[in-house]
C-alpha cells in the first residue's frame, strides 16, 4: 500500500493507476493482478489504507459527551484526508461503504447510551460524516483556495464595500476555521435527535 499512496500523493487520483504502481515497485503490471483486480479494488485499498493510517479518533473516550466523540471523529476524518493528495476524492470515490463492525458498534452504542434511538445515531454519523468529506473535497479542489468571490461588474456601494470587508475577514480565518464553525453548528444541530 505504500506504494500505491506514493503514487496517489505524487500523481494524483485521476493517475493512480495499477501501471503506476507496478512501475513504482519495479515490477511486472499482471504481478499486481494477483492483488487487485482492477483500479476500482486499487482505489478501496488505497482508501482503507489512508483510514487505518490516519483516522485515529473513532472511539469514545472515558468521560466523553456525545458532542465531543462526533467533533473528535470528524477532526481525525479530515485529518486524514487532508493527509494524502486528493484524499475526499479518493473517500467519496472508493471509501469504505461499510465501516468496520467493532467500530460500528461502539459508535452507535454510545450514541444510544447518550439518548440517540440506534437509527438517529446513524443518521448522525452520516451526517458529520457527508459534512466532513464535502467540506474537505471543496478545500483540496478550489482553484482560489475556496475564497468567497463576488462578480467585479457590480458598482460599487457601502454594503457591497462592507461584505467584501467580511469575505476578506473569513477568508484570513482560515479553513481550519471555517470547517470548526460548520461543524460546531451541525453537532449542536442534532441535539433535538435526543430522546432524554
Amino acid at each position: 500500500m505504500a506504494a500505491s499512496i506514493a503514487v496517489l500523493d505524487e500523481r494524483g487520483l485521476d493517475k493512480l493507476s495499477l501501471h503506476a504502481v507496478a512501475a513504482r515497485l519495479g515490477v511486472a503490471q499482471p504481478a499486481l493482478y494477483h492483488h487487485f483486480r482492477d483500479k476500482s479494488e486499487i482505489l478501496a485499498a488505497v482508501a482503507a489504507e489512508v483510514l487505518d493510517r490516519h483516522h485515529t479518533e473513532r472511539l469514545p473516550h472515558p468521560g466523553d459527551d456525545w458532542r465531543d466523540l462526533l467533533v473528535r471523529y470528524a477532526q481525525s476524518l479530515r485529518r486524514a484526508m487532508l493527509a494524502v493528495r486528493d484524499g475526499a476524492r479518493l473517500l467519496a470515490l472508493a471509501g469504505p461503504r461499510a465501516p468496520q463492525l467493532a467500530n460500528a458498534v461502539a459508535q452507535v452504542s454510545f450514541l444510544e447510551a447518550h439518548g440517540f434511538t440506534g437509527a438517529d445515531a446513524i443518521l448522525a454519523y452520516v451526517a458529520v460524516s457527508r459534512y466532513t468529506i464535502g467540506a474537505t473535497l471543496e478545500q483540496q479542489t478550489a482553484r482560489d483556495g475556496g475564497a468567497i468571490r463576488f462578480p467585479d461588474g457590480d458598482a460599487p456601494s457601502a454594503e457591497s464595500a462592507h461584505l467584501l470587508d467580511l469575505a476578506a475577514q473569513v477568508a484570513k480565518l482560515g479553513p481550519d476555521h471555517e470547517f470548526a464553525v460548520g461543524l460546531t453548528a451541525l453537532v449542536h444541530g442534532l441535539a433535538p435527535l435526543r430522546h432524554p
